[in-house]
Formats: C-alpha cells, sequence, structure tokens
C-alpha cells in the first residue's frame, strides 16, 4: 500500500519543484471546470513565466537556474491559499488554479505575486521579475480557450515589457 502512494506521489509530481505537474494539473482545471459548470463555482488561472530566465541559465548555468525555479516555487505556493493550487507547466512557465476567485480576485494576487518576487533575492543574488497572464472560467465556455487565452496573455504581458500582469 505505501508504494502505491509514494507511486501516485511520484506521478503527479514535478520532480525538480515538488510542485503539481502538467498531467495532474489539466485533471485538477477538469475538476474544478465541472464544479463551475454545475455549481457555478467560479476559478481563475495565472500562468506565470520568469522573464529572462534562458540569461540566468546562460550566466550561472543550470544548477542555478534549478535553484532559482526551486525558490520561485516556493514563493508561490507561500503567496496563495491551501485550496489553491500551483503547478509547473512547462521549462519556467507556473499554472496557478486559484479556486472560487473571480477575475478581480484573481489580478490582486497576480499583483501580489509579481510584487513579492520583485523583491526577492535568488541565489547568486539574482533578481528576477515575472510576466504573469490571468483570465477566469466565467469568460470561456470551454477549458481549451480558458487555456490557450491565459497563454496569450502571458505573452502580451512579455511583449509589453515583462514584469507585468495581463488580464
Amino acid at each position: 500500500m505505501e508504494l502505491n502512494k509514494k507511486l501516485k506521489y511520484l506521478s503527479e509530481r514535478d520532480q525538480l519543484t515538488d510542485l503539481y505537474n502538467r498531467h495532474k494539473m489539466n485533471e485538477e482545471i477538469r475538476k474544478h471546470y465541472y464544479n463551475f459548470k454545475r455549481y457555478g463555482r467560479p476559478f481563475s488561472l495565472l500562468m506565470v513565466d520568469i522573464d529572462k530566465f534562458k540569461k540566468i541559465n546562460d550566466t550561472y548555468g543550470h544548477m542555478v537556474g534549478d535553484e532559482v525555479l526551486k525558490k520561485l516555487a516556493k514563493i508561490l505556493v507561500k503567496n496563495i491559499r491551501k485550496t489553491d493550487i500551483a503547478s509547473r507547466w512547462v521549462g519556467e512557465e507556473f499554472l496557478i488554479l486559484l479556486s472560487e476567485t473571480d477575475l478581480e480576485q484573481a489580478i490582486e494576487v497576480a499583483e501580489k505575486i509579481r510584487k513579492t518576487i520583485e523583491k526577492e533575492s535568488f541565489p547568486k543574488d539574482i533578481r528576477i521579475t515575472v510576466s504573469i497572464g490571468v483570465d477566469s472560467v466565467e469568460n470561456h465556455e470551454h477549458i481549451k480557450d480558458l487555456l490557450i487565452l491565459v497563454d496569450e496573455k502571458l505573452y502580451k504581458a512579455k511583449e509589453s515589457g515583462r514584469n507585468r500582469v495581463e488580464y
């Protein structure tokens, strides 16, 4: 029984950050989506990307880049509620599901996270910023549309100068 628990845990987690992996996050988004459709319970997504992360890896090496990712993951978890879910989506991108949260509330959380990260010191005294795309399920008929648009908003934040929140 203990081995099954360990295997389940390992299958749901990102090995580096210990956050949920993309597969598990997709599962959680589906659950929340069905709760929204049935009971009207809103949720929002934040897509968070480290600005100019490649430069960190190129300058300090991938081991330091990994330490930055680990510390960022801890900051994200510390700045969301226990009912919210943080995941490593891909590379240096993270996806956060804010349960029972509308767009306006999600924007506030995103700004809080952005400002917290901007002030934080990372390994080798590295300073980083993040760009964040925000959207709410209330604005979409399908999960796929929500994911596409939150990603587009993230890229708009990057194209608009980075270190910002777009919604």
